[in-house]
């Protein structure tokens, strides 16, 4: 079969390498489409996260089942599935505390264990038996149901920051998670809500999502925000990017009793490090947190989304490609170049 290897940072090629062999409770999947994220650019610039190299990258996935070992009854060859990123154990102090997406021993698919970016990837007996793998509704694309894993994430995380009717919100950062975030946010019954960027290009692409109002800020973009609250700031906050200045200016967007989601986790051997003033936040009463990946139950949440035909999905595929273009796709994550781009293996 026919994968990309990442064999070093940077360093990605299509080679020929043997198909993996079903043994007794194994799956062979087939790759329909597999997207790539912000997850996979840190990964693949600076191999954060690689157990080893070479590895097979690819978390977003939907395929079918090509084949199925002996003691495996609840898939069938021609079954259509979606996968989650995170493999928990079950069993681990985190895990047993509900939080199975930062488990102790968690295995991650595309970085620990092969990913997506193939022809076929083997579905492992632990993954079967404890990872987030959903059948597919009938009338959903494969391209439709690769996104079920950035928008799991979106719904952990907009649930983590308790976004609920009657509130507003301020996203930062318009890609696909961005705007998963304004689509969900509506969905959720927010009363207003604001999407920062400082890609204008970007910002342009994210119009169609009909957030309430847009602010185009390479890099101060707090008084505007602030402004368009008569200063009394927003309610929940989400910084769904990387850059530490734009967690700051969230802290101090977010509202009186209001929760910041500090999404967008920063790069491998980068200052990670987030200044606030402490009594901002203790006398206004803030949360912040951070959110991260998903569990099982928001995978099926956002299945079932996806099923609703309520999430733009034709909006959010914006590059398609085949897997011998795979460093053409990823540069088109690199630059920015649009918004959810998939791979058809």
């Amino acid at each position: 079969m026919k994968a990309a290897l990442l064999e070093a940072p940077k360093i990605i090629k299509v080679k020929d390498i043997d198909t993996p062999k079903v043994v007794e409770g194994t799956v062979l999947l087939r790759v329909k489409a597999c997207g790539i994220c912000g997850s996979d650019l840190k990964f693949f610039n600076y191999g954060d996260r690689v157990k080893e190299f070479p590895a097979i990258l690819g978390h977003e996935i939907a395929g079918e089942v090509a084949e199925v070992g002996k003691g495996v009854d609840n898939f069938k060859v021609g079954g259509r599935l979606a996968l989650g990123n995170e493999i928990p154990c079950k069993n681990c102090y985190a895990c047993k505390k509900g939080l199975e997406n930062v488990c102790e021993n968690v295995l991650s698919v595309g970085t620990t264990v092969p990913g997506g970016l193939s022809e076929y990837m083997l579905l492992t007996e632990g993954m079967i038996q404890r990872g987030p793998i959903n059948e597919i509704p009938d009338h959903l694309s494969f391209d439709e149901a690769a996104l079920s894993e950035p928008l799991g994430c979106v719904v952990n995380g907009l649930e983590f920051a308790k976004m609920e009717e009657g509130k507003n919100i301020l996203i930062i950062g318009t890609g696909p998670i961005g705007c998963m975030a304004i689509n969900l946010a509506q969905l959720l019954g927010a009363t207003k809500i604001v999407a920062v960027d400082k890609n204008e290009k970007r910002l342009k692409m994210a119009h169609v999502f009909d957030a309430d109002e847009y602010i185009y800020a390479e890099k101060d973009f707090l008084a505007e925000a602030l402004k368009l609250t008569n200063g009394k700031g927003y309610d929940v906050v989400i910084s769904a990017c990387s850059d530490t200045r734009a967690h700051e200016q969230a802290i101090q967007a977010t509202a009186k009793g209001g929760f910041v989601n500090l999404f967008g986790g920063v790069a491998k051997g980068l200052p990670d490090v987030v200044s606030f003033p402490s009594n901002f936040m203790h006398y206004r009463e803030i949360s912040v947190g951070g959110s991260f990946s998903m569990t099982s139950k928001h995978h099926k949440k956002a299945l079932e989304y996806l099923a609703s035909g309520k999430i733009r999905t034709k909006q959010l595929v914006t590059h398609k490609f085949k897997l011998d273009e795979i460093e053409k796709a990823f540069g088109a994550v690199q630059n920015q170049e649009g918004l959810k781009v998939i791979i058809n293996p």
